[in-house]
Formats: C-alpha cells, sequence, structure tokens
C-alpha cells in the first residue's frame, strides 16, 4: 500500500496519539519464522517453516517530550509492559498490534525540551492488518452519530471492534461510544457497546460474537461540556 502523510490519519499506543509527535516514517512487517535445518552433506542452506509468525513495527525519527511522564520517558524506560498500537495510513483501513513491545530506542538528537528518536515494537500477540475505519479521528464538542460505512456483506463469523479516545476536556464527565450494525442501513441494533470513558489517553478492544451486519456506524454520546476526540474501528473474523 501506497499512502501519503496526509493520508495518515491515525497513530495511537494504548489511546496516546503519536502524530504530534511529527512521525516521519512508518513501517510493518509480518514474517514467518524459518528454522535452519541444513545437515551434513547439504551443499545448500536449508531452511523450514516453523508454523511461527511474528511482526516488527518500526517508527521512524519522532521527537518526544522529554517534560515529567512525557513520551519519551514513557517508551525510553525499558522493559514496557505489553500495550496496544493502532494505526490507519489513509483513513480507511485499520491495523492493531496487541500486546506491543517497545524493544527499541534510539536516540538521534535532543533538541531543547523534545528528544529525537528511532523506536522498534515487537508484536508479542496478534497483528491484525485488515480492518475498517468507523469513525475516523475528529474533535466533537456535542454527541453525534457518526456515517454509515458499507462493508459490502455480512459476516456470521463475529470480530474485534476498537476505539480510542485520545483527548477528553476536563468538564466532560463521561464518554460512551457504541457500534451500531443494521442489515439494510435502516434499522439499527447495538453491535458494541464501550465502557464508559471518564479520562483520555483510552484505549478499548471488545470481542464480538456471532453475526455482524452489513452496515456499521459509531454513536458518540457525551455527557457534560467539552470536546473528545474519538476514533472507532472494526476488524471481521
Amino acid at each position: 500500500m501506497k499512502s501519503g502523510s496526509a493520508q495518515f490519519t491515525l497513530l495511537a499506543l494504548d489511546g496516546v496519539s503519536l502524530l504530534g509527535a511529527k512521525v516521519k516514517g512508518f513501517t510493518w512487517k509480518p514474517e514467518v519464522l524459518q528454522e535452519d535445518t541444513t545437515g551434513l552433506g547439504d551443499g545448500w542452506y536449508d531452511w523450514t517453516p516453523t508454523g511461527i509468525r511474528r511482526a516488527i513495527v518500526t517508527q521512524q525519527a519522532a521527537y518526544f517530550d522529554t517534560a515529567l511522564n512525557g513520551m519519551h520517558a514513557l517508551l525510553s524506560a525499558m522493559p514496557l509492559p505489553a500495550r496496544t498500537l493502532v494505526w490507519s495510513p489513509d483513513g480507511v483501513l485499520i491495523c492493531m498490534a496487541r500486546g506491543t513491545l517497545t524493544t527499541g530506542y534510539d536516540v538521534l538528537a535532543t533538541n531543547g525540551a523534545l528528544t529525537k528518536a528511532n523506536v522498534t515494537y515487537a508484536i508479542s500477540g496478534v497483528l491484525d492488518t485488515a480492518g475498517t475505519i468507523i469513525q475516523a479521528p475528529a474533535d466533537q464538542p456535542v454527541s453525534w452519530t457518526g456515517p454509515t460505512v458499507d462493508q459490502t456483506t455480512p459476516t456470521a463469523n463475529g470480530g474485534t471492534a476498537t476505539q480510542q479516545v485520545t483527548r477528553l476536556d476536563a468538564g466532560v464527565t463521561g464518554f460512551v461510544g457504541v457500534l451500531n450494525h443494521s442489515p439494510d442501513g435502516a434499522a439499527w441494533t447495538p453491535l458494541a457497546t464501550f465502557t464508559t470513558v471518564t479520562a483520555a489517553p483510552s484505549h478499548q478492544a471488545t470481542t464480538i460474537a456471532g453475526v455482524i451486519h452489513r452496515y456499521v456506524q459509531f454513536v458518540g454520546t457525551i455527557t457534560g461540556t467539552g470536546v473528545v476526540r474519538v476514533s472507532a474501528g472494526l476488524f471481521r473474523s
């Protein structure tokens, strides 16, 4: 896939948006691990698939705030507990790496209160790369119903819904996001309801069992006064 930098609409680690860090490059690569089974008498190396897969995600030349409890302190203190990394390279596709571990943090330069560094994430878990953005990242000052997303066909195999809240103003006392689905785009029923969010950043993922209808939309309900910034996606099994 080829996407321009302006199309990269979402990059969040456990709900913390990394786009403000001015990331210069971002790559992800799944691999099938091979075992060296070369033996005596072999004239060439022999490799045998192990049946195990892994994924490596790299993030090039981002600027991280060195303030107390800032992103530099978060990412440079290793080993880190597993986190979830979510990104959208084009505003349509959404990818999610669950069990993300920061395994490399290479400092390139320091500029005032910012540190420029490369970050490498090793995925100790599952990399999903075929999700759909249902709610694009956007600031919302009032409760809203998002656009209808046509998934073309229904599925009976369930899936996973994910939500990132990267901003929640102090006047907002609660936010609830819901994914609804419909067989015809007219009659809607709840598909996944996320837990009430009272502080940002927040990342949630919930498993969906059974049928997911063709049409899906996101509904956000804000309690209190202020702005929330929310994105949501759906991975169908």
